[in-house]
């Protein structure tokens, strides 16, 4: 839980669906972006909906990290040092639920799934995923539905892996617009119909697309080289209720 919308949303709906008291929202600052207005609002959020938060400074995780990567030619350019941050948190969300006997719920909406915006086993593990087939705008008017605070869902969607980091400024387009450019993607509208259909610049829907395209690789399993008969996980997939 950080603070943000996606996170709220999902905790929130995990409390509804199961209660409060079965969910475990996490905090994890560390020293580089640590924001008490996030944290305070994540504690409102599970103050709300009764959940069990935990708070978990990464600090000295990022710093270890940051000491064993120094002699493979470290350095901290944004990017990678943000991965090895989000593959950490998944580090401890999986510890904790070995811990507990629980699930990692990812908090992913559609948008940033589509666009590959999320760490490759980082903010990208997860057991399941509630929003992954909600645009982001369609999240935030769920959050007013779920009654969370105007500040949560009003504020900057950031994944909070540097300092002033946000996913707008990164992306190159509001949510708003770039959900709407995904919409027609998604039911494979041309470049040039949604650019006519939405009054976006044809470049902008083409720059898109080609991101969605290229980060494919984010939203797959591991590509297996085939050998047998059947492979696990690719064309031999079974039911989880199967006994």
């Amino acid at each position: 839980m950080s603070g943000g919308l996606d996170s709220s949303v999902t905790a929130a709906l995990c409390a509804q669906a199961i209660g409060g008291k079965y969910v475990i929202g996490v905090h994890m600052p560390e020293r580089e972006t640590r924001d008490e207005n996030n944290l305070h609002d994540a504690k409102n959020v599970a103050e709300k909906f009764r959940i069990r938060f935990e708070l978990v400074d990464i600090t000295d995780l990022v710093m270890a990290a940051s000491r064993t990567l120094s002699g493979m030619g470290w350095k901290r350019s944004p990017v990678p040092y943000g991965n090895v941050k989000a593959r950490l948190r998944a580090t401890v969300l999986y510890y904790l639920a070995n811990k507990n006997r629980g699930l990692v719920v990812g908090t992913g909406d559609k948008s940033e799934k589509m666009l590959g915006y999320f760490t490759k086993f980082g903010d990208g593990a997860c057991d399941i995923e509630p929003l992954a087939d909600l645009y982001k705008s369609s999240v935030r008017d769920l959050a007013g539905h779920l009654g969370l605070p105007k500040r949560v869902y009003s504020k900057p969607a950031s994944p909070g892996l540097w300092p002033g980091q946000t996913a707008e400024e990164e992306l190159g387009l509001e949510y708003e617009k770039l959900d709407m450019i995904l919409w027609g993607l998604e039911r494979w509208m041309t470049p040039a119909d949604i650019a006519r259909e939405t009054g976006l610049p044809l470049g902008i829907v083409r720059k898109t697309r080609n991101r969605w395209i290229s980060s494919e690789h984010k939203r797959r399993p591991p590509l297996p080289l085939k050998m047998g008969y059947r492979t696990p996980g690719a064309d031999m997939r079974l039911p989880y209720s199967m006994g």
